[in-house]
């Protein structure tokens, strides 16, 4: 994967509301179900958007996220859908699934990860585990540079706020408006660590089960900042520049869940073409638990998400009843209903990945 973009403003990866998901042009049924595999159950149920499906309703709510069998289940229900929300695999005729849980073995997934001092032949790799397949949870493996700022106020818990791209084993890049200016402090608190290899914050070491077999991450890292560089012409009033690069101690050595992306080495525009899809990825903002959390709930566990890349001209026309002007060296990426990035993912990257590269 090549970072594009690290600096994005205002980052909601998750589903849509119900009114959104019912609205547009209706299709024949023939032309709307597809018929899908449910773990524990041998009847296949039907792919529809998780609004619509009254057995995931019941079970998605946030206290699944402490459970790595749940957690595992919703992963193997997502399904590839027709419209802009999330799909799941729905059981027929019935408002509950059989058995809402992937079974553990005494299995472990022996991952002989490779180790690896920074290289550009090695940045953005990801490990064969990492698979796209249409839902809002990313693999357990997937984005192994994703970063996530941790900040501290006087006698409370730690808060995230923002995330950030690790491009090398001391370097992590963010927006600068998450580590520089009088907002921060005031809205966020001091900068107190950045965390790497975390995947669901309510568990410590992260694990999945796939096919019987339990695949567990390395323990989180959270590293101190040792220095904050932010871009020496950030405007914060214009967000021009929204970029800065956070020094920290020397990670520990590479692995499947610990990793640099890579930085584009030519121009951006050339990368990519009107409607690619490019990728992002974080802990912000998400309706996805917002019934047992409210509407500002941040996701517990790492989203993902895919958006269309936007043509200079059009996002130009877009913009300009703001009066915002695009310069160079940006981008823009979405347009797409109820799919976008939201408060708590400033900072994290908007990514195009290479085929070439695997």
């Amino acid at each position: 994967a090549v970072l594009l973009l690290s600096c994005v403003p205002t980052c909601g990866i998750a589903g849509a509301r119900a009114d959104e998901a019912s609205s547009g042009e209706e299709r024949p049924v023939w032309e709307t179900i597809e018929v899908c595999p449910i773990p524990n159950e041998d009847s296949p149920g039907e792919c529809r958007p998780s609004v619509s499906c009254a057995a995931y309703t019941k079970i998605n709510d946030v206290s699944s996220a402490a459970s790595v069998e749940r957690i595992s289940f919703i992963k193997q229900i997502q399904c590839n859908g027709t419209d802009n929300v999330p799909y799941v695999c729905c059981p027929r005729g019935s408002s509950s699934y059989v058995q809402p849980f992937m079974n553990e073995t005494a299995s472990h997934k022996n991952r002989i990860a490779s180790r690896l001092a920074f290289d550009p032949d090695t940045c953005g790799l990801q490990s064969y585990m990492a698979k796209i397949r249409g839902g809002t949870l990313a693999e357990i493996d997937e984005f192994p540079w994703m970063a996530m700022l941790l900040y501290e106020r006087e006698n409370q818990p730690l808060t995230q706020a923002c995330g950030g791209s690790l491009i090398s084993r001391t370097y992590v890049v963010t927006a600068a408006h998450c580590v520089t200016g009088r907002n921060v402090e005031n809205s966020n608190g001091k900068l107190k660590y950045v965390r790497l290899r975390e995947y669901n914050v309510h568990t410590d070491p992260d694990c999945v089960v796939e096919n019987d077999v339990k695949d567990c991450s390395e323990d989180k890292l959270d590293l101190p900042p040792q220095e904050i560089i932010a871009h020496p012409d950030y405007n914060p009033s214009t967000q021009r520049n929204d970029i800065a690069l956070i020094r920290i101690e020397q990670t520990p050595p590479y692995s499947d869940f610990l990793r640099a992306i890579c930085l584009p080495t030519r121009n951006v525009d050339s990368l990519v073409v009107p409607g690619q899809k490019l990728s992002v990825s974080g802990w912000g903002r998400t309706d996805m638990f917002q019934e047992k959390l409210g509407p500002n709930a941040l996701s517990p566990i790492k989203l993902k998400l895919s958006l269309p890349y936007m043509e200079r001209d059009r996002c130009t026309k877009t913009f300009r009843p703001w009066n915002y002007m695009l310069t160079e060296g940006q981008l823009c990426a979405g347009g797409e209903k109820a799919k976008d990035t939201c408060a708590g993912d400033s900072g994290s990257p908007l990514m195009n990945f290479d085929i070439k590269r695997g």
